[in-house]
């Protein structure tokens, strides 16, 4: 998995969520003290640690080992990790007030990842699904318009199209949760060139070179670029379904 090859540069790559996302979901009581989260797809910890210094008591699923290991050696105060993917997880039936998702239930089954999200939550508990958007489409920049260019030259009938997944309806699907509320924020951040370069090679889609030609773009226009990011939230309750 190129998540799990890349484990060590990833943490140091991605920046963090910004803090409105924490401070929104400890005031809906989502997280915060004594609060029993499940975390799904943890990775190198981004979420865990803000999550645990807000007081909740935090079981991760990571599958990949290596992730898995930075998280303990990062958050030494995480409940457990549990090298495991959602859909293959065994969970205490009603053992969490909340379960979150970091940038990871795009890559799970719902299908499958609703209804054990679902078993695993206390009644009325809460699902909290959120993102970061790498570059926001209403601010046009100098750079901005280099990374276009940069995926221009792709076979384009191997890009996603649609909007940004899971959507809410996806989310509410099957009748297991129910939407509360969307929430949006822009922001933004400046990186060195180097940084780009480091930050562009944990992208999933983008390969090493593309990777490369968007940090010599950044630092063709002086070495140090600011990027506009939005963070997407979707909030969700449990329904009494099963």
């Amino acid at each position: 998995m190129h998540f799990e090859r890349m484990a060590a540069e990833y943490a140091g790559a991605r920046p963090p969520y910004p803090g409105v996302v924490f401070d929104t979901l400890e005031t809906a009581g989502v997280i915060g003290d004594g609060r029993r989260v499940l975390e799904i797809g943890a990775g190198a910890g981004l979420a865990t640690e803000e999550l645990v210094r807000r007081g909740s008591e935090v079981t991760a699923l990571e599958p990949g080992p290596r992730l898995a290991a930075l998280i303990r050696d990062a958050v030494p105060a995480v409940r457990d990790v549990l090298p495991v993917r959602l859909e293959d997880a065994h969970l205490d039936a009603g053992g969490f007030d909340s379960v979150v998702a970091a940038t990871s239930l795009h890559w799970v089954d719902l299908s499958v990842g609703l209804p054990v999200i679902h078993g695993a939550l206390r009644p009325h508990g809460w699902l909290a699904v959120w993102r970061t958007v790498f570059g926001d489409d209403d601010v046009r920049t100098p750079f901005r318009d280099r990374v276009h260019e940069i995926v221009s030259r792709r076979d384009q009938r191997d890009e996603p199209a649609g909007e940004l997944r899971p959507t809410v309806d996806e989310l509410a699907a099957g009748g297991w949760f129910e939407p509360v509320r969307t929430e949006h924020w822009r922001w933004s951040i400046d990186l060195s060139a180097r940084q780009v370069g480091r930050l562009f090679a944990t992208f999933s889609n983008w390969t090493p070179a593309e990777a490369a030609a968007a940090e010599q773009a950044a630092d063709d226009l002086g070495g140090r670029v600011t990027e506009h990011y939005r963070s997407l939230l979707h909030l969700l309750r449990r329904t009494p379904r099963g």
